[in-house]
């Protein structure tokens, strides 16, 4: 072969690029939205729960819930029935409420005042007590009693000012000086009189000081 001769090389033919074959799209149906609240669609495309109030708890109006009461049964009508009858049986035999409900003088109504008052402060003090053998506080009872104490020391200075002491028929000193007495007048019966007749009169005399303390306190 000479240098000449053309060589013929084959030349590749360029690729002609596929044509493509437009794929037609389904259009999708949307479903239709009820209320514009979206949610979780159910069978027939209406909507179950928001999706909002997914998972979040439920919101009460202020305030508390009423609370209807229970129907009292006839059992429970006669127990409070019976626990006011006591509760005025008991007031009627106070011994402050009989002090200001009588006309009594101003007096014995401070005397019966600071009494209850007295009471009151005693309680409070065994109160006190008890809290202090569970080691616990005992700071508001402590100023309650305080309070007391207060109250009684205020109403001795009112009887001061008044200028009045007031006797205690049924203390111990008034008793033994009462004792006395009718001691002595025993004995001078004796000297003078028959047994049989200060027998009588002993007796009589006995029967008449039944109460007398409370007779002597009125007058």
């Amino acid at each position: 072969m000479s240098e000449n001769e053309n060589i013929d090389v084959e030349t590749p033919e360029e690729e002609t690029p596929e044509e493509e074959t437009p794929v037609e799209e389904t259009p999708v149906e949307e479903t239709p939205v009820q209320d514009q609240h979206p949610g979780i669609a159910g069978m027939n495309g209406g909507i179950i729960v928001p999706l909002h109030a997914v998972n979040l708890p439920v919101k009460r109006g202020p305030g508390r819930p009423r609370k209807v009461g229970k129907k009292p049964t006839t059992d429970d009508l006669i127990y409070h029935a019976e626990m006011m009858r006591q509760k005025e049986a008991f007031i009627l035999k106070d011994e402050l409420v009989k002090a200001t409900s009588s006309r009594l003088e101003t007096l014995e109504t401070l005397q019966a005042v600071k009494s209850q008052i007295a009471r009151e402060a005693a309680a409070l003090l065994f109160a006190r007590m008890e809290l202090e053998k569970h080691g616990k506080d005992t700071t508001q009872i402590s100023s309650r009693r305080i309070a007391s104490l207060r109250e009684i020391t205020s109403i001795e200075m009112e009887i001061k000012r008044l200028g009045v002491t007031i006797i205690d028929l049924k203390s111990e000193r008034f008793q033994k000086i009462f004792t006395f007495f009718l001691t002595t007048v025993k004995d001078s019966a004796v000297e003078v009189m028959s047994p049989e007749l200060v027998d009588l009169l002993f007796n009589r005399l006995e029967t008449k000081l039944e109460g007398w303390e409370e007779k002597a306190q009125n007058l």
